[in-house]
């Protein structure tokens, strides 16, 4: 007999709309929760994202679409190849149709060519009469002879653009990628057709000349960038397969380069002004233009849905007589002196360094199945020029060596000995040039991700070149980034660059980057030249700020990681150079203040804290460890200099001492 019905059991469709409910509030929590965390305003206030940006961004995912199949590359011809056909208009931006005719240099030869992006093969339309050209396309033909292996691809990419957009201008350069429907993302590169137009007369046009319209492969880049989204890009130039230099808007030529999209930087220039006082520190960092970029995605007309906002043209960084130059390493060089150089490694993001629960790290790792190495110590290093895959075990032996010595010299018991510490290994002017551009501008990132170093063949290790400087200059709510006092340097793991504490222990170190400061604020630093070159760069992007801002409504909106919300551009400008001023103020305080010398009826007069001892030879007042040398005198009255003087002064108060003060001979 059976039973009463059980009360626990539920008819089957109850239970699938439940699991179905379920399922829908826990996407809605989700988007809840993203949108918390990618949007604050004022100071450090969570709030939700503003609608409109909040509209731009579900926008653009609807627009977003999966990437064309490409097949996979055939392998190049060999022996005798037919030559490339011509064609009569080269590619360019158009108002007006038009039609194009091709050329073959032989008779013989047969044209194919294809409209759809993909490489003309032996099945491929043949051309037969002139093509009518009526709105952006790529076009491809070549050549096919009896014989012969098929010539190279010709490729011409021609971008129609929308009437109201023929007046278009601006004070910066633009740069026109057309994707043809693929979607760019961050594992793989996708071909595509990109135009560089330059300023002209103070002026660019959409219809410029172009100083590079051709091929390339564009894929986005960063880490925790990957989740905003307006996206930097990794560009290579290539042609037919081929990579292909060029000098873009006056930088050296290459082939490899970034579109940097700042974001979270509402100033926009916080990484340009970093790179700008690191080559002027006679530090190689990347060299830069401020750009306007436009991305058609989806063919059909340029307008001003594909404008995508102010960039910044960086170059990538990479081993090359014009940027990073250290010796090429090749398989061959598996023993000294050939194997010690050159190498490019960095200390970056890693699965680890996010617990191991972030989804863009483990497919970031994994992506070249390249693992770089730890130290003795635990810094995590990752290879960079060369790449892992191209070192030999024994080079990659050699490098993780050399990082062990240098971490066993500076924690050894000898580690202040210029020939067995870490003077050794260690290229100190280089580690305090970048300590200092760290510090004044307290770039929470700094020696924690994008840390990049190389060591030239024969050299030593040098912590350049300077990357990633978009959480600087008050431009975070965390590791204290948002506060003008306070030292960065005590915040970093063992794990990371955290070399400064034991550097430091050693006197001659600790003057040597108290003398730098001294150094750099008499020039780079002095506040008034720093802060009109942020003035000049604020000038040079107020026409383009207002359209990115208008593309990207986030001013007066909290991005994560923003301490301070500005609701104009001009108030972050502002700010930021407020920020600048206290925090070298607070830097000074620290020390020693500099001695000054001043001039007046043909005497000098010494001014500065505590005792001001001299020399007029031009040697140190000071001597190694801290002593006073036999040749200094302590400054009493004013002094009448002989011909020839070299004053060299410092102030001193026990056991410290200031940057000097120099004058050369009269």
């Amino acid at each position: 007999m059976k039973g009463p019905p059980s009360k626990s059991r539920w008819p089957t469709w109850k239970i699938v709309t439940v699991v179905c409910a379920i399922a829908v509030l826990g996407v809605i929590e989700l988007s809840l929760v993203g949108a918390f965390l990618f949007s604050r305003s004022g100071k450090g206030r969570p709030m939700q994202m503003a609608q409109a940006n909040r509209r731009q961004i579900e926008q653009d995912r609807r627009q977003t679409l999966e990437p064309v199949a490409q097949p996979k590359p055939k392998p190049k011809p060999t022996g005798p190849q037919a030559a490339a056909p011509a064609v009569s208009v080269t590619g360019g931006v158009f108002t007006n149709n038009f039609s194009v005719t091709l050329k073959a240099k032989s008779g013989a030869a047969v044209i194919r060519y294809t409209l759809n992006g993909r490489d003309p093969e032996e099945d491929s339309a043949i051309y037969s009469a002139p093509l009518a050209i009526t709105n952006t396309v790529l076009l491809k033909a070549r050549c096919f002879e009896a014989g012969l292996a098929p010539s190279a691809t010709l490729a011409a990419t021609y971008t129609f653009l929308d009437e109201r957009m023929e007046r278009f201008s601006s004070n910066l350069p633009f740069v026109i990628i057309d994707a043809f429907r693929q979607r760019i993302q961050p594992d793989t590169a996708v071909p595509v057709s990109v135009r560089f137009i330059n300023v002209a007369g103070g002026r660019s046009s959409l219809l410029g000349a172009a100083e590079y319209d051709g091929r390339a492969e564009v894929k986005q880049r960063g880490f925790s960038s990957l989740r905003l989204p307006k996206q930097s890009l990794t560009l290579k130039l290539k042609e037919d397969g081929e990579k292909v230099e060029s000098a873009l808007f006056g930088l050296p030529s290459e082939s490899d380069w970034v579109l940097y999209a700042p974001y979270s930087d509402k100033t926009l220039m916080r990484d340009v002004l970093a790179y700008e006082l690191g080559n002027r520190m006679g530090r190689y960092a990347p060299r830069t233009r401020f750009v306007e970029v436009f991305i058609n995605r989806y063919g059909g007309k340029l307008t001003m849905r594909d404008y995508a906002g102010v960039y910044v043209l960086e170059e990538k960084i990479k081993r090359d007589k014009n940027r990073v130059n250290i010796a090429k390493l090749g398989p061959e060089d598996n023993s000294e002196p050939n194997i010690t150089g050159g190498y490019i490694i960095k200390r970056d993001h890693t699965e680890q360094s996010w617990g191991g629960n972030s989804r863009n790290s483990r497919r970031r790792n994994s992506a070249d199945q390249e693992m770089g190495f730890r130290t003795s110590r635990g810094m995590e290093l990752n290879y960079v020029d060369p790449k892992e895959s191209d070192l030999t075990p024994a080079q990659k032996q050699w490098m993780s060596g050399y990082m062990n010595d240098l971490e066993s010299a500076l924690h050894g018991s000898k580690f202040k000995s210029p020939t067995e510490g870490y003077a050794k290994y260690l290229d100190v002017d280089s580690f305090i040039d970048q300590f200092w551009l760290v510090e004044m501008s307290k770039n929470i990132d700094g020696f924690r991700y994008s840390c990049f170093m190389h060591k030239d063949r024969g050299g030593k290790l040098k912590l350049e070149p300077l990357w990633d400087w978009n959480l600087s200059f008050g431009n975070a709510d965390y590791h204290e980034g948002w506060m003008t006092e306070g030292w960065y340097y005590p915040l970093l793991r063992e794990t990371e660059v955290a070399w400064f504490r034991r550097l430091v222990q050693d006197p001659e170190f600790e003057q040597r980057h108290i003398d730098r400061w001294g150094e750099l604020r008499q020039t780079l630093f002095a506040p008034p030249a720093l802060l009109k070159r942020v003035d000049e760069l604020a000038a040079q992007l107020n026409e383009a700020q207002a359209r990115n801002f208008e593309r990207w409504p986030i001013l007066g909106v909290g991005i994560t990681p923003n301490y301070y919300v500005g609701n104009t551009y001009a108030e972050e400008v502002a700010w930021m150079k407020k920020w600048i001023r206290q925090r070298i103020a607070w830097i000074d305080s620290q020390f020693l203040a500099t001695p000054t010398v001043s001039t007046k009826d043909a005497m000098l007069t010494l001014r500065g804290p505590g005792e001001l001892y001299y020399t007029l030879d031009g040697t140190d007042p000071r001597l190694p460890g801290g002593s006073l040398s036999k040749k200094a005198r302590r400054y009493e009255a004013p002094l009448k200099p002989e011909p020839n003087t070299k004053l060299f002064v410092r102030a001193r108060q026990k056991d410290r001492w200031s940057a000097p003060a120099l004058t050369k001979p009269n």
